[in-house]
């Protein structure tokens, strides 16, 4: 069964950018995040780095520009 739990954006921009590793924030955190804030329905069937992009810049994070995924003809309607 897939947890519900996710975290407010707050939360989750303050943890990232509390060190390099990102505050511990998995991908099932990040794909929580998608799913509750309403970002992609299942972002486990997405590609990882459009969906940590998506959550990044959702969360308001500093650095979340360096993570923007090279565009793809296909991921167009992502955008």
């Amino acid at each position: 069964m897939e947890s519900v739990l996710s975290m407010a954006k707050q939360e989750f921009k303050k943890r990232w950018e509390s060190d390099d590793a990102g505050g511990g924030i998995s991908f099932d955190d990040v794909a929580n995040c998608a799913k509750a804030w309403g970002i992609a329905s299942n972002p486990r069937t997405m590609r990882l780095e459009l969906v940590r992009y998506l959550v990044l810049k959702a969360a308001g994070t500093e650095d979340a520009e360096e993570y923007a995924p090279e565009v793809e003809e296909e991921d167009e309607y992502a955008a």
